[in-house]
């Protein structure tokens, strides 16, 4: 397992555990969230564009 550290100013850290309590999470929990998300978001793109490359070279046959 990797280690991150994230330094924030004390407005920024008040604004992000705001943010992490209205949904429920601890900063902790809300970061881990933050990056499911992305990774998913990500490997839905990659898809997508493989799929659309994919149909693309189907149709000039």
């Amino acid at each position: 397992m990797r280690k991150i550290v994230i330094k924030l100013n004390e407005k920024d850290y008040l604004d992000f555990l705001f943010e992490s309590n209205e949904h429920g999470f601890t900063p902790e929990e809300q970061i881990h969230e933050i990056i499911n998300y992305y990774i998913l978001v990500r490997k839905r793109r990659i898809k997508t564009r493989f799929s659309k490359n994919r149909l693309t070279s189907f149709n000039d046959k």
